[in-house]
């Protein structure tokens, strides 16, 4: 199986990385030039606690996203890995687009592992023909330049959205999914396909939408969320809000829900969220499109969730991108 790991961020350079490990073929794309130029000068490293794994730089296949069309054109891979962020998508769909010929795209197979909601309805809309699953990971990876350190070993879903089905046969669909869920599992990920895909992904945006903004906003890892009362109490009012919408629509998840979220804290203790990691470098956030979308669901009944919509605006007005 060849595979395309359309962004080298964090999660990228860990499923990529271990699939190379593993004997797959892997080709990297990246948002630079010099990002892809780096890789291939130091090679990867991934760093677990049974140890590092290393990928020669001789043997990482890296391009800018630039390149992509181009490339793939003349060698499609089998499965696509998107694993750029929500602010990002644009420019992969950009590329893809530019894949004029409908024999170029009707085969791509797509696994999309984005926060928040719209990714799907984006990639639809510009990619018709194309195959897209979602993919919910609970993986943790920080990344430095080439290396990158599996803070967590998590579980990772695959599936198809009843929301946003793809096109294609049935068995079509079901044989690629479960060939994509199996070379992940050789490679030492806890691969599995999911027919509530849906649950999964309504659970890991209300666990973003709970933390991320909070951390985002205070500066702190994950598990000093749990440290002070105040905090607490923010965090149950998000929560709360967006169990009021899932009730709302109909979308049922587990009792325990509120007993996850702070376990995810505990589990995930030292990390810094990505949204905070985006406030410290003054980039873009996924706000817009984890609690965005809390709030975009809630105006559908007439709830109040003003604590997401408080979040949502105190974070939009940070300096980013070089705004200030």
């Amino acid at each position: 199986m060849n595979i395309d790991v359309v962004g080298a961020g964090s999660l990228g350079l860990l499923f990529g990385g271990k699939l190379q490990a593993a004997g797959i073929s892997v080709r990297f794309w990246t948002r630079t030039l010099e990002q892809a130029e780096q890789l291939q000068h130091k090679g990867i490293v991934i760093t677990e606690r049974s140890g590092d794994s290393y990928i020669k730089p001789e043997v990482v296949q890296a391009k800018p996203l630039s390149k992509l069309a181009e490339i793939w054109r003349e060698a499609p891979g089998d499965w696509m890995l998107l694993t750029v962020k929500q602010t990002h998508v644009h420019d992969f769909i950009d590329q893809m687009k530019s894949l004029k010929e409908l024999k170029d795209r009707q085969h791509v197979r797509i696994a999309c592992f984005q926060n928040g909601m719209g990714h799907l309805d984006r990639l639809h809309a510009a990619l018709p023909d194309s195959l897209l699953c979602s993919a919910i990971t609970t993986e943790g990876a920080k990344r430095d330049v080439s290396r990158v350190h599996r803070a967590g070993a998590g579980e990772t879903h695959l599936g198809f959205s009843v929301t946003s089905m793809d096109r294609g046969e049935d068995a079509e669909r079901e044989l690629s999914i479960f060939t994509l869920a199996e070379v992940m599992r050789q490679a030492g990920f806890d691969c599995t396909v999911s027919n509530e895909i849906d649950k999964h992904f309504f659970r890991k945006l209300l666990i973003n939408a709970v933390i991320n903004p909070l951390t985002a906003i205070w500066r702190i890892p994950n598990g000093e969320l749990l440290q002070r009362t105040e905090r607490l109490n923010m965090m149950r009012q998000l929560y709360d809000e967006a169990i009021a919408v899932y009730k709302a629509m109909g979308v049922q998840m587990d009792e325990d829900l509120w007993e996850q979220v702070m376990g995810v804290c505990r589990s995930t203790g030292s990390n810094t969220s990505s949204m905070l990691a985006d406030v410290l470098h003054k980039r873009t956030t996924e706000v817009e499109s984890i609690n965005g979308s809390i709030i975009t669901m809630a105006k559908q009944f007439n709830l109040n969730v003003s604590a997401h919509e408080t979040l949502l605006h105190l974070i939009q007005g940070m300096p980013s991108e070089g705004v200030s």
